[in-house]
């Protein structure tokens, strides 16, 4: 698995991500080549070599423009752009981030939004060439540290406001930050979003074999090196050992027949799995047991939904370790229609399992009134024919 571990040595920034992804081997060509595609005026920019102490890295110049978007035109050139589908899903989801960010600080509609600096084309920029980055290197997941933030205050388009600003904190709340004695917004609100759209792991990376090192500089003339670095490598296992939390509460006073339904809208808060079963509790009183398995990133969303979905007063919640087969959905082509089907690959990158979409399934048999385990049968009979021819 190849993996990207962001080392935000002095905060981080669109620009100094893609300068570090430019030092780690991403050609400047395929910067430009993108950009191109855009039908705007951008201004002008190269990347270039700087040493700050013993680090030398790549700083990327860009010109100066008057060039300020509508979130409409943001959209709108990120859909239709000429790159692959998942540079613009990738873009689109960062954008989603600013924007909700925005909209809750502000208390409006996203629809009222009206960005400020964000509007500027340079944002815009940084979004699809960090995208461009991560879909070039291929890279599969991604870690950050923690995040160092300034203090003090810093002037923008609001007026004079706390540093860090309140839409960079929203972006990286639930990720950990360290605050610097330093008056600089040594994180930008697009850094944070970096940081936040890739980066949903919270624990320390695993260890991987290091292919490439890329360092971005900014132009802060601090003590600290104003770097940000970045490390490209390889998982060797095919296994991914990762830490998730079980949070479990017992009930002995919650109408059973509501149990199943409750169990749904929890999976749906972003819980990995949901299992309820039957315990005895004090005095021999019956009950149930509900046990969320969640991870680090949806912690508080489950949590929060066993509070409104069921009647406890109270959760335990335990950190443990969970290891997985490394996993790939592909979509099949059937007799039946179009089916997902998830892969299982062992240590050695061999498939071991396979598991048909139940959703897929039931969707089909619904429509052709077929039963379900029939319908199963035939669609494993036809998958394993082709996998054997």
């Amino acid at each position: 698995m190849k993996i990207l571990v962001i080392d935000p040595i002095f905060g981080i920034s669109g620009d100094m991500m893609i300068s570090a992804m430019i030092d780690a081997g991403m050609p400047f060509q395929e910067v430009q080549d993108m950009l191109r595609k855009i039908p705007k005026p951008l201004p002008a920019m190269a990347p270039e070599r700087l040493t700050q102490g013993v680090i030398d890295g790549v700083h990327l110049a860009i010109g100066k423009s008057e060039l300020h978007l509508t979130i409409g035109e943001m959209q709108q050139i990120i859909s239709k752009i000429d790159v692959e589908e998942k540079i613009k899903q990738d873009a689109q989801s960062m954008l989603d981030i600013i924007l909700d960010a925005e909209s809750k600080i502000h208390g409006i509609r996203r629809d009222e939004l009206h960005l400020h600096e964000l509007s500027h084309v340079d944002t815009l920029i940084d979004l699809l060439c960090v995208a461009k980055g991560m879909n070039y290197f291929k890279i599969e997941k991604v870690y950050c540290g923690a995040v160092p933030c300034g203090r003090g205050t810093i002037a923008t388009a609001h007026g004079i406001i706390p540093n860090p600003p309140p839409v960079t904190l929203e972006i990286l709340s639930g990720h950990a930050i360290v605050l610097y004695d330093e008056p600089l917004e040594l994180t930008t609100p697009t850094g944070a979003t970096i940081v936040r759209h890739y980066a949903k792991d919270k624990n320390a990376s695993p260890p991987f074999v290091v292919e490439r090192i890329g360092y971005g500089l900014g132009t802060y003339k601090t003590a600290k090196p104003d770097a940000l670095r970045i490390f490209i490598g390889s998982v060797e296992t095919a296994l991914s050992d990762e830490h998730v939390f079980v949070v479990e509460c017992d009930l002995d006073d919650m109408e059973t027949e509501y149990m199943g339904a409750a169990a749904d809208r929890i999976r749906a808060s972003g819980a990995l799995d949901v299992l309820y079963f039957p315990v005895h509790m004090k005095k021999g009183r019956p009950g149930i047991r509900v046990c969320a398995t969640v991870s680090s990133e949806k912690l508080e969303d489950v949590i929060e939904n066993i509070f409104q979905e069921t009647s406890t007063f109270g959760v335990r919640v335990a950190r443990e370790g969970r290891r997985i087969l490394r996993r790939k959905e592909t979509t099949v082509e059937t007799s039946y229609g179009p089916i997902r089907v998830k892969n299982g690959f062992d240590a050695q990158g061999r498939l071991v399992k396979t598991h048909i979409e139940f959703e897929d399934i039931k969707k089909i048999a619904d429509e052709k009134g077929l039963p379900y385990r029939l319908l199963l049968d035939s669609v494993r009979l036809e998958i394993g024919h082709r996998n054997r021819s």
